[in-house]
């Protein structure tokens, strides 16, 4: 398992609409194929 953490903004026309900060996910090898 990966984890990763962020800030993020989302601007829409050079403004920010959208702000997150401390974003966490986790991303899984899929072990099925193995």
């Amino acid at each position: 398992m990966y984890m990763g953490v962020a800030d993020a903004t989302m601007e829409v026309d050079g403004e920010v609409i959208y702000e997150a900060t401390n974003l966490k996910v986790g991303l899984f090898t899929d072990t099925s194929k193995m």
